[in-house]
């Protein structure tokens, strides 16, 4: 996989989930570090972890300790570079508190209860 052109590289990339990317390939080599951490690769960051197209459309969470590392280890090195961003409503509160995000101009919340929904506008906390 080291020996393909960067194109090639982005159009795997763009065919995988971003969240299994950034949790499995981010610091392996330093080609890869400048291929996701990219603006045009990353500007887009779905924190889904997967959406089900089915009869009943489901979103699934992501992992806890996928999501801890990268709350951590990887938002913080990509924050300023993240114009839109979609999160569901157990990743929602760990996400947004991580860190705030000066280029974001578009949010997406999926999956949310109305009960949920309505706590998370009218609380405090995030």
């Amino acid at each position: 996989m080291l020996h393909l052109p960067n194109e090639i590289l982005f159009i795997v990339f763009n065919k995988l989930n971003k969240v299994d990317v950034l949790y499995s390939l981010v610091d392996i080599t330093q080609r890869f570090n400048q291929l996701i951490f990219d603006p045009f690769y990353i500007h887009n960051l779905n924190m889904t972890s997967m959406t089900m197209k089915s009869f009943y459309d489901r979103v699934y969470s992501i992992d806890n300790q996928v999501l801890e590392r990268i709350c951590k280890n990887i938002l913080p090195r990509i924050y300023h570079k993240i114009t839109e961003l979609i999160v569901e409503q157990y990743s929602m509160e760990r996400v947004l508190q991580t860190i705030n995000y000066p280029q974001l101009y578009s949010l997406t919340l999926m999956d949310f209860s109305e009960d949920v929904l309505f706590n998370h506008l009218t609380s405090k906390l995030i």
